[in-house]
């Protein structure tokens, strides 16, 4: 118990940084119930898929691919499927919207264990926690999807539109207003989606720490929590998807130079894989320990300050009651 204080304490006293990268390698478990998250959500989909790549073994394309990746044999043999790849689009479809509310719903355990500063046990009470959070980690991300198609609306589309009204019908395609409407759609979408989902991610901390009961009280504390440091926020943000998007690269590569040809090749690929996914998921909570550091600081900076009475004050003497008019007397 001695030990968790104390590691909380330096984690206190460390940058948002430090403290995500801390958080990261000591909740390694944490990590690990996010993966099972994904691996769940990916499974939705193999039924469907091993449907589809069974003839795929009698097809004279297995003969191309064994030797290594031929994309001219994938896509002609997906040509040759494109009905069945309808039912496995559908599939996909339904993981991508079962994992999106699994994973709004480990994150509201994730926050809590976290906050605990406890890192184990760790799956019973990331469950425990999220479906006490669920509901308005619900409603907060109903209002993050409003807000990102409102705000998304107007300073990515209305600009957009504009740009292409005054370049007009006839212009070239490679002009000014071509280039710089590509450059506003990516830099300015950027920033829009990384201001809105840490308004949306700063809230469900409000609402983990219990500063907040629903999903309009965490947003009134995430404002105040942004309100003058968007740039730090966002450095964090950026850093950790660098190293989310690092990550990824790495290990993509990786599975592309092994090109396995044989079961155990095969093999040894997934688990590479997954070990990828697993640091991923790492750096995931990595960012929440920092953006939990970066809550801490922003609250004792916007919290009212108090008055500080020395030993030697002297607390004000009660005012003298008024004299008594005579007046009355005389009269």
């Amino acid at each position: 118990m001695r030990a968790s204080c104390l590691r909380a304490s330096r984690l206190r006293a460390s940058r948002p940084v430090a403290a995500g990268l801390a958080v990261a390698l000591r909740n390694r478990r944490l990590a690990c119930v996010l993966w099972l998250g994904l691996v769940l959500t990916a499974g939705l989909t193999l039924l469907p898929l091993a449907a589809i790549t069974a003839p795929f073994d009698e097809s004279p394309f297995r003969d191309a691919i064994v030797r290594g990746w031929d994309s001219w044999g994938i896509l002609t043999w997906l040509s040759f499927r494109a009905r069945e790849w309808v039912f496995v689009l559908a599939s996909v479809v339904t993981s991508v919207l079962v994992g999106s509310f699994l994973q709004l719903f480990l994150t509201g355990g994730v926050l809590r264990v976290l906050l605990s500063g406890v890192p184990r046990p760790v799956f019973r009470r990331t469950l425990a926690e999220g479906a006490a959070l669920f509901k308005p980690s619900l409603w907060a991300a109903a209002r993050w999807l409003a807000g990102l198609g409102l705000w998304g609306a107007i300073l990515v589309g209305l600009p957009l539109w504009l740009f292409g009204k005054l370049a007009g019908a006839d212009a070239p395609p490679n002009n000014g207003w071509t280039t710089l409407s590509e450059i506003w759609a990516v830099a300015v979408g950027l920033l829009v989606l990384l201001l809105v989902t840490l308004k949306f991610d700063l809230a469900r901390v409000a609402i983990a720490r219990d500063e907040a009961r629903n999903a309009r009280g965490g947003y009134r504390v995430a404002k105040r929590r942004l309100k003058g440091a968007r740039g730090r926020a966002v450095g964090i943000a950026v850093f950790w998807m660098a190293v989310g998007l690092a990550i990824q690269a790495l290990f993509t590569n990786l599975g592309l130079r092994m090109n396995p040809q044989t079961s155990g090749g095969l093999a040894l690929l997934v688990v590479v894989r997954q070990a990828g996914f697993v640091l991923s998921a790492m750096a995931r909570v990595g960012f929440w320990g920092s953006l939990l550091r970066f809550d801490e600081i922003r609250q004792d900076e916007t919290a009212l300050p108090r008055p500080v009475l020395s030993r030697w004050t002297v607390p004000p003497s009660p005012a003298a009651p008024a004299p008594a008019v005579e007046g009355a007397a005389s009269s």
